[in-house]
């Protein structure tokens, strides 16, 4: 038995890698992360036509703190997995080694030793660079990545270029920062998406408002 971790890349259907379509023609059935029932899955919209005659199920990961409720989920998910006793795959936006659903999997998975296989994807960090027109850095510029901005002004010195991974109540993290005329922001919500949307300027000039999205990223950096 061998689980595919399939990164399905950032929204856009064409961004898929063909490994990853060649391996999900291939494997018996793919699992589908879900945050809620009911909810629609984005890492599945991307893949749906390509994999339209196989069997799926989804994998419920409530968004919640408590860690035992959380652990009981975790649990039945690897549960179902291992049953299967044949190769799947499950499916993730972006890729599957950076803030992925499926990096809880993967430690559990390989603790009861079952063989894994990593298959990497575009992660909307680069495409919210695509979308900004930007770089993310340059020569010897420093980069770093933080979950919702925690404690960035700890950091916006030490760094060429910032990337925050969800942006909601982001502005409020910024207040420190909001007035330095050597910082700049860009904002992209669901980039590759039809939807997409993406701004840039001086954080004081920002409209945060619309970027409370959890497929929003934002990408700050130091004018040189």
């Amino acid at each position: 038995m061998i689980v595919y971790g399939i990164g399905v890349g950032p929204g856009d259907k064409e961004l898929i890698t063909l490994k990853a379509l060649n391996i999900l023609k291939k494997v018996d059935k793919v699992f589908v992360p879900i945050s809620k029932e009911g909810r629609k899955s984005v890492a599945y919209e991307i893949v749906k036509d390509y994999i339209n005659d196989k069997e799926v199920e989804e994998l419920l990961f409530p968004m919640i703190k408590d860690k035992e409720k959380t652990k009981k989920y975790w649990d039945l998910a690897i549960n179902k997995i291992v049953n299967e006793k044949r190769d799947v795959a499950v499916i993730t936006i972006g890729d599957p080694t950076l803030y992925s659903t499926f990096s809880y999997l993967w430690k559990k998975l390989l603790e009861r030793d079952i063989k894994v296989e990593i298959v990497n994807g575009i992660s909307s960090i680069f495409a919210a660079a695509k979308a900004l027109n930007i770089p993310l850095v340059e020569g010897d510029e420093k980069l770093c990545i933080l979950p919702q901005g925690k404690d960035i002004e700890k950091y916006i010195d030490e760094f060429d270029t910032i990337i925050i991974m969800k942006t909601k109540n982001l502005e409020k993290k910024l207040e420190k920062i909001k007035d330095r005329d050597d910082i700049v922001i860009g904002l992209v919500k669901r980039a590759t998406f039809d939807n997409e949307k993406a701004v840039f300027g001086k954080i004081k000039d920002i409209d945060f408002n619309e970027f409370n999205d959890y497929l929003s990223i934002a990408i700050i950096k130091k004018i040189r």
